[in-house]
């Protein structure tokens, strides 16, 4: 009996072991609720970026779309200025040349002048009291200031009238002077402004505000800055223009010394009026002041075909027409129009009338 029991309880205990066995470590429980945080996560961080990507594309399209619209509307205003210029009585004879150096000098005059009005009116306010004397000088230094930036833009007229369509680039700098110009001339009302005011306070035997003191630094400080800037401009487009002018007239050197005759007159009447034609179309030529590089090839064209007319048909004083055209030519290349009106001047008192001999002689 004993045995069974024994037996029996061996054989609880065994099942007892399998089934535990059977069962193994505990099936753990799924997160849901973290594994919706993790794909609600991921779904915020994927908008995010594309929201990221769609707002750059955005504004990278708004700034480009502005930067057009702005230099649209900056060459819109540049080719109006060009339009609408007219060269003033004192500058429209100077050469393209001449007038580079003139705006360049003018706007050093601008900058010296600006800078000695900005460093009187700081000294003069530095001790918190400002005397008539020292208004006094810095009246004069703004008068010549004045007189400096009204003289730059009839200069800057005169240019852009004469020499405006065929330079883009350096008119697009030269209009980026024109605005620092303005931007100093608007520094240059409110200085006037405040030393008006000074002098009527002080003639009134008044005591002047500290904030018509700080009124004038202020003023000072940013004349200094636009002078600063302007004459950092103006030497960029001086420099830029000089080396436009020295390639433009090795390119008209280069016209005058290959161009080769393809019109040669059969007889002397013929040749006389080649040459005549030379100098009408010099005349017309010169009319605006002005000569294009397509005047210009026309021009040397016109001159080698009556230079090569005059000597095939042994005309007299041959060598000197050929002289005086060669020069004529030079002097328009290098745009001295006025020593290029003189020139045409003399040529057309040297033609001889147009022959009516035997033979178109005369």
């Amino acid at each position: 009996m004993k045995r069974l029991i024994t037996l029996s309880l061996l054989i609880v205990s065994l099942s007892l072991f399998l089934i535990a066995c059977s069962l193994g470590a505990p099936t753990p429980t799924p997160d849901i609720q973290a594994t919706v945080n993790a794909s609600v996560m991921a779904t915020a961080t994927a908008e995010a970026e594309l929201q990221a990507m769609v707002d750059e594309a955005v504004n990278e399209a708004v700034e480009e779309a502005v930067d057009e619209a702005v230099e649209e509307a900056v060459d819109e205003a540049v080719a109006e200025a060009v339009a609408n210029a007219t060269p003033a009585p004192e500058y429209e004879t100077y050469t393209e040349e001449e007038l580079v150096v003139a705006i360049e000098e003018t706007v050093d005059e601008a900058e010296g002048h600006t800078e000695a009005y900005s460093q009187a009116a700081t000294e003069a306010a530095s001790d918190g009291e400002i005397t008539p004397e020292e208004v006094e000088e810095i009246e004069t230094y703004v008068y010549l200031s004045e007189e400096s930036l009204n003289e730059l833009e009839a200069m800057i007229a005169t240019y852009y009238a004469l020499y405006g369509e065929d330079m883009d680039a350096l008119v697009a700098e030269l209009a980026a002077i024109e605005e620092e110009l303005a931007t100093l001339n608007q520094n240059l009302e409110a200085m006037i402004a405040v030393l008006e005011d000074i002098n009527a306070t002080l003639e009134a035997g008044l005591e002047l505000a500290e904030e018509t003191i700080a009124q004038l630094e202020e003023a000072a400080q940013q004349a200094q800055t636009a002078a600063a800037e302007l004459g950092a401009l103006a030497q960029t487009w001086a420099e830029n223009a000089q080396s436009n002018l020295q390639n433009a007239q090795e390119d008209l050197t280069a016209l005058l010394e290959n161009v080769q005759p393809d019109e040669i007159a059969g007889s002397y009447a013929e040749a006389i009026e080649q040459l005549i034609t030379y100098a009408d179309t010099v005349k017309a030529a010169l009319a605006d002041n002005i000569i294009s590089v397509s005047e210009m090839q026309t021009l040397a064209q016109l001159g080698a075909n009556a230079q090569a007319s005059l000597n095939a048909t042994a005309a007299p004083q041959a060598d000197m027409f050929a002289n005086k055209i060669n020069t004529l030519n030079q002097q328009m290349a290098r745009g001295d129009i006025a020593a290029a009106q003189a020139g045409l001047n003399d040529l057309q008192q040297q033609i001889p009338q147009r022959p009516t001999g035997p033979g178109g002689r005369p």
